[in-house]
């Protein structure tokens, strides 16, 4: 099984590190990035998930301030557009990942990405349920769903740490064998 995971892995190393895969993705992460930001004009504030850690007092500023119209439309952009985006962040960031890694790591180099995406993912369908209930949402529901959004973030600095330091080896690598 385990061995069947790290070649589907490999397959995917070869299809975001092509050149037509990262240009859309790349595209794909600024139109959703575009939406974001239409989006908070709209609500006139910063979304859930952009939050650093909540807790019931945030969300419900957050929610009043949204209004039923901004939380339907909330919404429906958790449930659509920010679906997509952690696919296309995951296949731009991670075909960088892969290119930054040739050479260094052969194998599940695809895996701190894959786990900043179930983060994501989860997170997601966390916000959409509670944007459905409210004002019916539990302190559980808000804490799990917290927890779940500060994970994403650390999650997220550490990709973009091993990212940026895999550039770095490679720089480093590249200006040692020049000297050579």
């Amino acid at each position: 099984m385990q061995s069947s995971f790290i070649t589907r892995l490999d397959a995917l190393n070869a299809v975001v590190t092509r050149r037509v895969s990262l240009l859309c993705s790349l595209l794909a992460v600024i139109i959703c990035l575009l939406g974001f930001q239409w989006l908070k004009s709209q609500l006139g504030g910063l979304m859930l998930d952009e939050l650093q850690g909540y807790d019931r007092d945030d969300v419900n500023t957050q929610m009043l301030l949204y209004g039923e119209t901004g939380r339907s439309l909330h919404l429906r952009f958790t449930l659509l557009l920010d679906m997509v985006f952690p696919f296309a962040y995951g296949a731009f960031f991670g075909g960088l990942l892969v290119l930054a890694a040739r050479g260094t790591f052969d194998r599940a180099i695809l895996l701190p990405v894959l786990a900043v995406m179930l983060l994501d993912f989860t997170e997601n369908i966390q916000l959409a349920f509670m944007l459905a209930q409210f004002p019916n949402v539990t302190d559980g529901q808000i804490a799990l769903a917290s927890a779940t959004t500060m994970g994403k973030f650390w999650a997220i600095r550490f990709f973009l740490w091993w990212l940026g330091g895999l550039v770095f080896w490679k720089l480093f690598k590249a200006a040692r064998a020049r000297r050579n």
